[in-house]
């Protein structure tokens, strides 16, 4: 909220429509309509027969659509030109595994503007092993997001002192379950 008072024509990405929790999808999606009217939403989905159910009975009204696999680089790519990134706001609550939360992040992070936030949502399932089938390439079912979140973390406190950032980002905020990762302002 403090974001949208500085800037109501925020431009929000969220990835998860929630078409298969047992709440029924779009419950996120009123939620972002009410607090931010005047922002650019986005809503990215997995399951392109929910989205389109959504869309008929009108729970996508004011949102533009991505659909496709979080995990997917060529999918991702696809949701970069046809949105053309420069997000404030990104809230991963897609697929949750951790190797889609890692291809997201690697591409979508690029997208984030400096000051931008980038959410992460339901980390602490990243260790069931419901949550550890899903592999690409690159990214192997061991892999665990919380992990490398900790190795970033070390990153941020352990730089070398100002000026000598290895990366962009400004703050790293967890809590149960989820993090915030802020984006370097470009006045920092």
């Amino acid at each position: 909220l403090p974001y949208y008072k500085r800037k109501p024509d925020m431009k929000m990405l969220e990835i998860g429509l929630g078409c298969d929790m047992n709440y029924e999808p779009g419950a996120s999606v009123a939620l972002w309509k009410k607090l931010f009217p005047k922002a650019n939403l986005w809503e990215a989905e997995y399951n392109n027969t929910c989205v389109e159910i959504s869309t008929k009975q009108g729970k996508l009204d004011g949102f533009n659509t991505l659909v496709g696999d979080q995990g997917n680089n060529s999918t991702l790519d696809g949701w970069i030109d046809k949105s053309g990134g420069e997000f404030d706001v990104i809230i991963d609550d897609g697929g949750h595994h951790n190797c889609q939360i890692m291809a997201s992040f690697i591409k979508l992070w690029p997208t984030l503007k400096p000051g931008g936030l980038y959410f992460i949502e339901d980390l602490s399932v990243g260790k069931w092993m419901g949550y550890r089938k899903y592999s690409t390439a690159s990214c192997p079912t061991t892999f665990i997001f919380s992990d490398k979140l900790q190795v970033w973390l070390e990153d941020l406190i352990y730089q070398g002192g100002y000026g000598s950032r290895k990366w962009d980002v400004h703050f790293m905020f967890c809590q149960a379950e989820a993090c915030v990762l802020g984006k370097k302002p470009l006045d920092a």
